[in-house]
Protein backbone atom coordinates (compact mmCIF):
# COMPACT_ATOMS: atom_id res chain seq x y z
CA UNK A 1 0.00 0.00 0.00
CA UNK A 2 1.30 3.51 -0.76
CA UNK A 3 2.86 5.54 2.04
CA UNK A 4 2.45 9.26 2.65
CA UNK A 5 4.22 11.81 4.81
CA UNK A 6 1.97 14.06 6.86
CA UNK A 7 4.16 17.12 7.45
CA UNK A 8 3.25 19.65 10.11
CA UNK A 9 4.37 23.25 9.73
CA UNK A 10 4.00 25.64 12.63
CA UNK A 11 2.83 29.11 11.71
CA UNK A 12 4.62 31.87 13.59
CA UNK A 13 5.26 30.01 16.87
CA UNK A 14 1.61 28.99 17.35
CA UNK A 15 2.45 26.19 19.82
CA UNK A 16 4.56 28.37 22.12
CA UNK A 17 1.74 30.92 22.39
CA UNK A 18 -0.63 28.32 23.86
CA UNK A 19 -1.24 28.07 27.59
CA UNK A 20 0.29 24.96 29.20
CA UNK A 21 -3.19 23.54 29.87
CA UNK A 22 -4.10 23.89 26.20
CA UNK A 23 -0.86 22.18 25.16
CA UNK A 24 -1.69 19.29 27.50
CA UNK A 25 -5.19 18.96 25.98
CA UNK A 26 -3.76 19.00 22.47
CA UNK A 27 -1.13 16.39 23.36
CA UNK A 28 -3.97 14.15 24.55
CA UNK A 29 -5.60 14.63 21.12
CA UNK A 30 -2.33 13.71 19.38
CA UNK A 31 -2.04 10.53 21.49
CA UNK A 32 -5.65 9.60 20.71
CA UNK A 33 -5.16 10.29 16.99
CA UNK A 34 -2.05 8.11 16.83
CA UNK A 35 -3.92 5.38 18.70
CA UNK A 36 -6.66 5.56 16.02
CA UNK A 37 -4.09 5.44 13.22
CA UNK A 38 -2.46 2.38 14.78
CA UNK A 39 -5.81 0.65 15.25
CA UNK A 40 -6.68 1.23 11.58
CA UNK A 41 -3.29 -0.02 10.40
CA UNK A 42 -2.42 3.34 8.82
CA UNK A 43 0.33 4.43 11.21
CA UNK A 44 3.88 3.73 10.04
CA UNK A 45 5.81 6.16 12.25
CA UNK A 46 6.32 9.76 13.16
CA UNK A 47 8.15 12.16 15.42
CA UNK A 48 8.06 15.75 16.57
CA UNK A 49 11.07 17.80 15.51
CA UNK A 50 13.13 19.82 17.99
CA UNK A 51 14.03 23.48 17.79
CA UNK A 52 16.99 24.70 15.79
CA UNK A 53 18.90 22.74 13.21
CA UNK A 54 20.73 23.59 10.01
CA UNK A 55 19.61 24.79 6.60
CA UNK A 56 21.88 23.75 3.74
CA UNK A 57 21.53 25.46 0.38
CA UNK A 58 23.26 24.77 -2.95
CA UNK A 59 26.98 24.16 -3.29
CA UNK A 60 29.04 27.04 -1.96
CA UNK A 61 26.03 28.79 -0.40
CA UNK A 62 27.00 27.93 3.14
CA UNK A 63 25.05 26.72 6.13
CA UNK A 64 22.51 28.62 8.21
CA UNK A 65 21.62 27.66 11.76
CA UNK A 66 18.05 27.75 13.12
CA UNK A 67 15.77 29.18 14.44
CA UNK A 68 15.19 30.26 10.84
CA UNK A 69 14.30 33.90 11.32
CA UNK A 70 13.78 34.21 7.57
CA UNK A 71 10.62 32.08 7.59
CA UNK A 72 7.31 32.17 9.39
CA UNK A 73 6.67 28.45 8.88
CA UNK A 74 8.88 25.82 10.47
CA UNK A 75 8.55 22.06 10.04
CA UNK A 76 7.61 20.78 13.50
CA UNK A 77 7.01 17.09 12.96
CA UNK A 78 5.82 14.33 10.69
CA UNK A 79 3.83 11.14 10.50
CA UNK A 80 4.20 8.39 7.94
CA UNK A 81 0.90 6.74 7.08
CA UNK A 82 -0.35 4.12 4.65
CA UNK A 83 -3.39 4.87 2.53
CA UNK A 84 -4.80 3.60 -0.76
CA UNK A 85 -4.22 6.94 -2.50
CA UNK A 86 -3.57 10.65 -1.94
CA UNK A 87 -7.26 11.44 -1.46
CA UNK A 88 -7.55 8.84 1.31
CA UNK A 89 -4.32 10.11 2.90
CA UNK A 90 -5.80 13.61 2.87
CA UNK A 91 -8.92 12.38 4.64
CA UNK A 92 -6.76 10.73 7.30
CA UNK A 93 -4.61 13.87 7.69
CA UNK A 94 -7.75 15.98 8.28
CA UNK A 95 -7.82 14.42 11.75
CA UNK A 96 -4.34 15.67 12.63
CA UNK A 97 -4.53 17.81 15.79
CA UNK A 98 -1.95 20.20 14.32
CA UNK A 99 -4.84 21.76 12.41
CA UNK A 100 -6.44 22.74 15.74
CA UNK A 101 -3.67 25.09 16.84
CA UNK A 102 -2.57 27.11 13.88
CA UNK A 103 -0.39 24.65 11.99
CA UNK A 104 -0.48 23.77 8.32
CA UNK A 105 -0.51 20.10 7.35
CA UNK A 106 0.97 18.96 4.04
CA UNK A 107 0.48 15.44 2.68
CA UNK A 108 3.13 14.12 0.28
CA UNK A 109 3.71 10.69 -1.26
CA UNK A 110 6.77 8.88 0.07
CA UNK A 111 9.24 7.61 -2.50
CA UNK A 112 9.98 8.34 -6.14
CA UNK A 113 7.46 7.87 -8.87
CA UNK A 114 8.24 5.10 -11.32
Amino acid sequence: MPRFAVLMHEDDHAWSRLAPEERDRLMERYVAWVRELKASGSFQGGEPLGNGGLVLRGAGSGVSEGPYVDTKQVLTGFFIIEAPDLAAAGRIARGCPALLHGETVVVRPVGHED
